[in-house]
């Protein structure tokens, strides 16, 4: 008998999108025992195989979505989840890239006294702890905000402020591997797209907040499992059939 919690049931747990989505979880301690031996070991090869690690994540999640949307098997479990391994992998890659950098060998025998374009490259934080501690706080605030929508049965899409700023961390994070060669390039994309992922998150809760009143007014119906799978299936429809209008 499927358990349903909002727009959670137990009988989508296992579709093949969500498999997907579960694999890029499990890479997550993949990833963070690979950098932790790379900074230890001062072993550079191993940093590398770590972003292979984090490349086949990023691109799975391109599969899953795919997938969902080709063969209708979108789930409002996976809705819900896809953010959250994208979130916790973002936070590990990042914390991974400071510490396993910034307190071991590792990033101060790669960076040494380098100059590139003209700027001396001397920080062995690969990303400085800042950025981690500003996006830190953003995820967790958001994690608590996607538990109160899932409770009140908010239907809630990422809008594309945030799908940029996802995207704007993840070149960051790429080109914080190569830390060494880019002259804090990577730095600069990092702040950006941190500055953009707050922007996203203040318009994620007020249209949470305007939801929750009108589920509360009794003006618009609270989301189900059923309802979040027939609201997608109805927009990758009028996709294809160019009638939408977003």
């Amino acid at each position: 008998m499927a358990v349903n919690i909002g727009q959670l049931s137990s009988k989508e747990l296992f579709t093949i999108p969500n498999i997907i989505t579960y694999f890029r979880i499990l890479c997550i301690p993949a990833f963070v025992i690979l950098m932790a031996f790379a900074g230890v070991k001062d072993n550079i090869t191993l940093l590398y195989v770590a972003l292979g690690v984090f490349m086949l994540a990023a691109v799975s999640d391109l599969f899953d979505g795919w997938i969902a949307r080709r063969f209708k098997m979108q789930s409002g479990v996976g809705m819900a989840l896809d953010p959250v391994a994208d979130k916790l992998m973002h936070v590990s890659v990042l914390l991974c890239l400071a510490l396993c950098t910034g307190l071991t060998p590792l990033g101060k025998n790669l960076v040494g006294q380098q100059v590139i374009s003209g700027i001396t490259v001397t920080s062995a934080w690969f990303v400085h702890y800042g950025f981690v501690i500003a996006i830190f706080a953003k995820e967790l605030v958001q994690v608590f905000i996607a538990i109160y929508v899932l409770r009140k049965g908010v239907s809630m899409k990422a809008n594309w402020m945030g799908k940029v700023s996802s995207f704007t961390i993840s070149i960051g994070v790429i080109l914080a591997f190569f830390h060494q060669y880019v002259g804090y390039a990577d730095w600069g994309i990092l702040a950006w797209g941190i500055v953009m992922s707050y922007a996203a998150a203040f318009g994620y809760l007020k249209d949470v907040i305007i939801q929750v009143r009108r589920i509360e007014r009794g003006e618009q119906a609270a989301a189900t499992a059923d309802s979040v799978r027939e609201a997608d299936q109805k927009i990758v429809q009028e996709k294809h059939d160019g009638t939408y209008t977003g």
